[in-house]
């Protein structure tokens, strides 16, 4: 239990005690002000912090209109701007009126998923996805070298350049982040700018410092990964989503590489985005991982809907270890990409400093297209025609041969 942590949950049992620390990870935080009782029992821990909380989860078990009077009480002890949500087994419409005039932001009923928990402590409700702003479009590798940082930059380039979406690629492997030199793209700033001044407001002046033009037309902007490797700052969750509100508005993508490792700011870029891509290979420390990540987020809220697993260096020329049934059985979840094996194409685009779709009409570039071109079906619900390919919903059987073969669907 931390004591001054900004997650403060009352929870009606102990064994909930769990749930608590889910609802703070969801946040962006490692634990949670855990206080075991009643709100009347909850009203002395309240009232010696220095800080009141800013996230507070209240479960009244099956407790109805008898316990509006200590929410009264509580709410005494916490800050205006404190945001707050009931959790209880009670279905009445009176009682939640009763709960809205008072300030609480939602009334849940069990069971409910951490997910809603989480949206309304944040968005009220309403989630970037569902307020029509920016794609939020994570990427990350189940083991070290699967490629999520090639597979990033690749389809963040034909999101802008084959289908004219404006996007910002964010560069978080803070210690290893190649972006930008594999484009020989340099820059004195950078990511490094949000926590140099965590004090500073994430504005629009702040992030025209930090943003490169890349491949010209003003289409794609690449935030970079620090230069000293010895850096590994301490990011508050609040930091990372007020960079993306900030981002929300001026671009249609925002793509994010992120290391392989698990912090709290890591499950907060992870909780906002709306596509989680996790890239990995037929390997057996690729399979352990990935059942491992999935679980974890899984257990932040993020829906299996939103999440997509794409096999990088499929069909290598080495004997891959696992096969993709096997994988799928034991993360229980469908692949729903193999990007082919072309260590030339790879290679020579990174001698040239330019992304996979510049230097030629290959296979592997076509494949990120149609990447790019599901990941805008997956957010806007439009039906995209890749360039050079017919209309998905309307292919042959004999053009299953091909390309599309490629792929697997989930």
């Amino acid at each position: 239990m931390d004591s001054q942590s900004p997650v403060f949950a009352i929870l009606a049992t102990e064994s909930e005690h769990e749930f608590a620390v889910q609802v703070a990870t969801v946040l962006g935080y490692a634990s949670a002000h855990i206080v075991v009782g009643s709100p009347a029992s909850a009203v002395t821990a309240l009232s010696t912090r220095a800080i009141p909380p800013q996230y507070i989860v209240i479960d009244i078990g099956s407790r109805g209109a008898d316990v509006l009077p200590e929410l009264d009480t509580l709410a005494e002890y916490c800050s205006p701007s404190s945001r707050v949500v009931v959790l209880g087994t009670i279905n009445d419409v009176g009682f939640y009126r009763e709960l809205r005039q008072r300030g609480v932001l939602e009334y849940f009923t069990r069971p409910v998923k951490i997910s809603n928990i989480r949206s309304a402590l944040l968005h009220d409700g309403d989630s970037a996805a569902s307020s029509g702003g920016a794609a939020v479009v994570t990427f990350m590798s189940a083991a070290s070298g699967d490629g999520s940082s090639s597979v990033a930059l690749n389809t963040a380039y034909s999101l802008a350049y084959d289908y004219g979406k404006s996007v910002v690629v964010i560069d978080m492997d803070f210690q290893f982040g190649m972006i930008a030199r594999n484009l020989d793209l340099t820059s004195p700033f950078g990511i490094k700018e949000i926590f140099e001044h965590p004090e500073r407001t994430i504005d629009a002046t702040l992030v025209n410092r930090m943003l490169v033009e890349y491949g010209g037309r003003d289409r794609m902007k690449v935030i970079a990964a620090p230069n000293d490797l010895r850096l590994w700052p301490d990011i508050r969750p609040e930091t990372i989503r007020d960079l993306l509100s900030t981002l929300r508005g001026r671009f249609d993508f925002i793509v994010i590489d992120l290391p392989h490792i698990w912090s709290t700011w890591v499950a907060a870029a992870l909780s906002e985005s709306t596509q989680s891509v996790l890239v990995a290979q037929l390997w057996l420390r690729s399979v352990t991982h990935t059942a491992r990540l999935l679980g974890a987020w899984r257990d932040i809220g993020i829906d299996d809907d939103a999440i997509r697993i794409i096999i990088n260096r499929s069909g290598a020329k080495f004997k891959e270890a696992v096969s993709a049934k096997d994988y799928e059985t034991v993360c229980q979840k469908s692949i729903d990409f193999h990007l082919i094996n072309d260590i030339k194409t790879v290679v020579a685009a990174e001698n040239q400093g330019k992304t996979i779709p510049e230097i030629g009409n290959s296979p592997l570039a076509r494949q990120f297209r149609e990447l790019a071109a599901r990941m805008i079906t997956k957010h806007t619900g439009e039906r995209v025609i890749v360039p050079g390919m017919a209309e998905p919903a309307a292919r042959t059987q004999e053009s299953k041969a091909g390309l599309s073969g490629l792929f697997k669907r989930s």
